[in-house]
């Protein structure tokens, strides 16, 4: 037996850590079949010091064990090692151990930073520079140590002697900034030499004042500062810090703009000089009055992943276009070759071609906010041999990028892209014998990847807003792909920090929807959208913020996250923003709708348990008429198209823009009860099972029976007695039935979907929120034949139709490969993979054992597939799921992870317990 990646904190071998008393975990393997483990003993020392010996604990938990031990200092290295026993299915008794893992403590207190906040960045009218700071510093002989923390309103990149100081991009990452904001922190001792030195820092825009969400800039300030604290430990045990302050200098230089939507202007004929005194500034929060508390940075770094060589090709209007073959979020590394002093090259980033063949962006370029560019790097050549460039602060979603300036043979290697995500580990695979599932689940990935950057937004081009409403319909797909638990926690404690006092949540988080600068709120964004508030606690969010299925993200992440990794200190961050979240909709449910004081609910005293007010998105982006829009689109592609001045342009945007606004104002006057109401119950059960589990009886019965109530009331007034809920859609049935709020009418309901389904020629008319539910409530209630005829629909519209028309990425919407009018990298209709996972392979969590200790195991065939094979890495070790169908029969193949049960059921019924180990079948 042996013991495996040990982690702390959810990361490994973390160089900062804040938690006073971080979470161990590990994993055990072992030949033998039915391994459990019956004991740890964990002992962490600093340098000589034993800070704890837990002694040997009768356990068999590997998960979030607390340390226990002396008060963890600032800055302390913590080397712990962990000794395991363990019990096979023959009772033979295993060891394993002392496995070693370590992490270092960040800065605990206020008092020890000693370095001061600098202002560099000041603000300008039009596209702002980056700024340059540098210092000039002495290392004595005898250094033995020296670590850097680092952190900026604005992204920066930081450099020591010319050298990056890490790997790491995108810092300091987003965060709701008024209330915390997350440092890093790097040892750089193998940067310095002795005598002199110079720390050298750019900073740009990033999510603090650049273009954020599509509408808003300046969302939080609208200058750049900066701190940082360089501590040098030498052999005599003295400690020097040199930390940001008047003594630094600061500069404009190549780099003319930088904003992580419009992109770069770089002039490298350029060089920082005139260097100047930084202003120091108390940086202290509009909204709080107090310095934003410092924080270490909980989730996985920012990483550069995959390459991809770009193919030159000229599309049909003679431009020169490279192809790198996959859809991603990122940017472009280029080498330029033979260059002219004064050339200017221009790359703009674009996700496919039109149905002429030619380069386009106008399917994503539809920001409202009025903006000069548009995923371009603009590049100003000094005139060299070889010129080389890549963004630091600009980030694209992009397959095609088309060349403008640069007419030299491009040679292999010139231009590449770089994929930039989240380094989050991967833990979830499948195939099967339809190759176009196969390539499904890899786009899925794919989208997750190119919209997990710190947080997961929606699309990584026109919009990059952290749209609550996707992240909760994605993340059960999510946990599966990779590794998220301390990504998510990360990102949810923003949700909490950011809830209005009335208990709603923003439609995103940390808002881009809303602004939390007051001073954002101008009369140029206001004229835009007159909708637009202030966010956060002291604000009350813009006129969607109400939303319910995107608010409910406020239960549903959580306890999804929970029921993944099974660690309850996420329903303990979250419960009071959950409970108060349910609050808000009972509060809204109170509220008298005039439009429906007719209806039979209302004159029945049941009103209260109706929300039928507020604004409410529904069933966003539903499937119903995408194929007669389709058709429409294609008989008039080429028809003339008059030619529009600057002026009727944005005339035309701003009659877009009432439109929308007139559109807003129905909606928050119409509601939508059969949505809204469903919503409101499943998060009033959810609320009473999270407060179950943390031992909160009161609220536990008053939620549930809430909950029982509000489901009777819309069986009674939502549902008709055959069934009926509304006629030509799919998705109510779907939603009453995974929401489990039929009660006896549930026979009728189902039998209403089958119906539905099959006069929709069996495709799809489901959007947003009930795409995910569809096929399990199908295979749940025994119609796996149609779950399966759904899922290999290869036409319009189907997950499977934008795979065959060669995309490499999930569509934001179902007719979108076709009409180009929306995001071709969005993850949301990508839940699908939770059906191919837990029911065509049949890996299922258990809900009374979260976090995989007990898992089921209920393989689903059917369809034409002959063959499927799923592997997930869960917190105990890698399950595996493989089956044949030939004529002989199924054949299964299974692994379970030490430390686990498995309950198996076959398709013929046959059920088994199952320890650890391979299974055949």
């Amino acid at each position: 037996m042996r013991i495996y990646d040990l982690k702390t904190e959810y990361l490994k071998a973390p160089n900062a850590v804040d938690a006073v008393q971080p979470r161990f975990s590990w994993k055990i393997a072992s030949e033998s079949k039915g391994v459990r483990q019956k004991s740890y003993h964990i002992v962490a020392k600093s340098e000589a010091e034993t800070l704890w010996d837990s002694g040997t604990v009768e356990s068999d938990e590997c998960r979030f064990i607390r340390y226990e031990g002396k008060p963890l200092q600032s800055r302390q290295k913590v080397v712990w090692q962990v000794f395991v026993t363990a019990e096979d299915a023959e009772k033979n008794l295993l060891t394993a151990g002392w496995e070693t893992s370590f992490f270092r403590m960040g800065l605990l207190h206020k008092a020890d930073w000693r370095a001061k906040w600098i202002t560099v960045g000041e603000d300008a009218p039009g596209r702002r520079k980056a700024a340059y700071v540098r210092r000039q510093f002495t290392v004595r002989a005898g250094l033995i140590e020296a670590r850097l923390y680092q952190t900026a309103h604005g992204l920066y990149e930081s450099f020591l002697n010319g050298h990056a100081t890490d790997n790491d991009k995108f810092k300091p990452g987003l965060t709701s900034y008024y209330y915390r904001i997350q440092y890093q922190t790097y040892d750089v001792a193998d940067l310095l030499n002795t005598g002199e030195n110079v720390w050298k820092v750019i900073l740009a825009d990033g999510w603090w004042r650049g273009s954020t969400g599509g509408s808003v800039i300046n969302n939080f300030g609208h200058t750049l500062d900066f701190l940082g604290q360089l501590e040098l430990v030498y052999t005599d045990g003295t400690t020097e810090i040199i930390g940001t302050d008047e003594k630094f200098e600061t500069s404009d230089g190549p780099l003319l703009a930088a904003d992580m939507l419009m992109g770069d202007i770089y002039d490298a004929r350029l060089r920082a000089e005139n260097w100047h005194p930084v202003r120091l500034t108390e940086c202290t929060s509009i909204v709080s009055g107090t310095m934003a508390q410092l924080i270490a940075s909980r989730s996985v770094p920012v990483r550069e992943n995959e390459r991809f060589e770009g193919k030159p090709f000229h599309d049909a209007s003679g431009a020169l276009i490279l192809d790198f073959g996959q859809n991603i979020a990122g940017n472009v590394l280029m080498v330029l070759r033979n260059t002219r002093p004064g050339q200017l090259v221009r790359l703009t980033h674009g996700e496919t071609l039109d149905h002429d063949g030619n380069f386009t962006i106008d399917n994503v370029n539809k920001c409202s906010l009025p903006i000069e560019a548009f995923q371009e790097v603009t590049y100003i050549c000094k005139g060299a041999p070889e010129e080389v460039y890549q963004p630091s602060f600009s980030i694209f979603g992009f397959r095609y990028v088309k060349v403008e300036g640069y007419e030299n043979d491009i040679q292999a290697g010139d231009f590449t892209a770089v994929a930039i995500y989240s380094f989050m580990e991967e833990t979830g695979d499948f195939r099967c014998s339809n190759p176009l599932i196969t390539k499904l689940v890899e786009n899925a990935r794919w989208s997750q990847k190119g919209n997990f950057m710190d947080v997961p937004v929606d699309c990584p081009t026109r919009e990059r807003n952290a749209w609550t409403g996707d992240a909760q319909i994605f993340v059960r797909t999510a946990c599966t792909f990779m590794n998220g638990y301390a990504f998510y926690e990360k990102w949810l404690k923003d949700q909490t920090l950011e809830q209005f006092e009335s208990g709603k949540v923003g439609i995103t988080f940390p808002s881009t929807s809303s602004a939390h600068n007051p001073a954002a709120l101008d009369e140029r964004l206001l004229s835009i959208n007159p909708f637009y508030s202030l966010a956060g606690p002291t604000g009350n969010g813009n006129i969607g913020e109400d939303a319910t299925g995107w608010g409910d993200s406020a239960v549903w992440l959580p306890y999804s996250v929970y029921l993944w990794y099974g660690d309850v200190q996420i329903l303990k961050n979250q419960y009071e923003t959950a409970r108060r979240w349910v609050e808000f909709e009972l509060a809204c449910a109170r509220n008298e709708n005039p439009l429906y004081a007719d209806q039979q609910y209302v004159l029945d005293g049941a009103g209260q348990y109706v929300l039928d007010t507020c604004f409410q998105y529904g069933e966003w982006n539903e499937a119903f008429g995408v194929r007669e829009k389709v058709k429409a689109y294609y008989e008039h592609l080429h028809d003339p198209v008059p030619e529009m001045s600057p002026e009727q342009i944005a005339a035309e945007k701003k009659a877009f823009a009432q439109q929308v606004q007139r559109f807003l104002l129905s909606k928050q006057k119409t509601g939508d009860a059969i949505t809204a109401t469903a919503y409101m119950a499943r998060s009033l059960r959810l609320v009473a099972n999270m407060a179950r589990i943390l031992g909160k009886v009161e609220d536990a019965e008053t939620y549930a029976a809430l909950a029982e109530k509000i489901t009777g009331i819309y069986a009674r007034y939502f549902i008709a007695e055959d069934g009926t809920i509304q006629e030509g859609h799919q998705a109510p049935y779907v939603r009453a039935l995974a929401m489990e709020l039929c009660g006896e009418k549930k026979e009728k309901v189902l039998e209403k979907l089958l119906s539905e389904i099959e006069a929709n020629g069996y495709a799809l008319n489901t959007g947003f929120l009930s795409t995910p539910f569809l096929l399990p409530v199908l295979a749940e209630n025994g119609h796996s034949t149609e779950a399966y005829r759904i899922l290999e629909n290869e036409e319009l519209p189907g997950w499977l139709y934008p795979v065959k028309k060669g995309m490499t990425t999930i569509p934001e919407s179902w007719g979108g490969v076709d009409l180009l009018n929306d995001s071709l990298n969005h993850y949301s209709y990508g839940s699908v993979c939770e059906f191919l996972f837990q029911y065509t392979a049949g890996i299922r969590p258990d809900p009374e054992n979260p976090g995989w200790k007990h898992f089921f195991l209920k393989p689903v065939p059917g369809g034409s597939l002959t063959y499927a094979e799923a592997r997930q890495e869960t917190p105990f070790g890698e399950i595996r799921s493989i089956w044949k169908l030939d004529e002989e029969g199924f054949h299964y193949v299974c692994s379970v992870p030490a430390n686990t049960v498995a309950t198996l059921t076959l398709p013929n019924g046959e059920t088994r317990m199952l320890g650890s180990g391979t299974y055949i079948f």
